[in-house]
């Protein structure tokens, strides 16, 4: 999983068509469960870049996104938010969230 911050965020958005951010902190313990369905995901993924945000350290990312609790889950096609989800999701209900967004029509999106 890559880990982003201020400093790489806009790159690695740019530069990838599929992406799934997770914005965590060390002490919460939802999120530690949630990396075992995201490591699942991943794999079953491999359109998709994983990445995580660590709130307490990229506090700015987390205001940009207005992100009030964790772990929070964020999917962008093209340099597009096109999903955000709060808490930690089953593998199911993740699995289909990337699905969709796999479907989506890139040429519809705003740039």
């Amino acid at each position: 999983m890559l880990f982003l911050t201020e400093s790489n965020f806009d790159e690695v958005v740019h530069s990838t068509e599929c992406l799934l951010i997770e914005f965590s902190a060390a002490w919460c313990g939802p999120c530690k469960a949630y990396e075992q369905v995201l490591a699942a995901c991943e794999k079953a993924f491999p359109n998709f870049t994983f990445a995580q945000i660590d709130i307490e350290e990229e506090f700015g990312l987390a205001e940009e996104f207005q992100v009030r609790s964790v772990p929070a889950t964020m999917i962008i096609r093209n340099s597009v938010v096109v999903c955000m989800e709060t808490g930690a999701l089953t593998q199911s209900a993740l699995t289909e969230l990337l699905e969709q967004a796999s479907l989506l029509d890139v040429s519809q999106l705003p740039r």
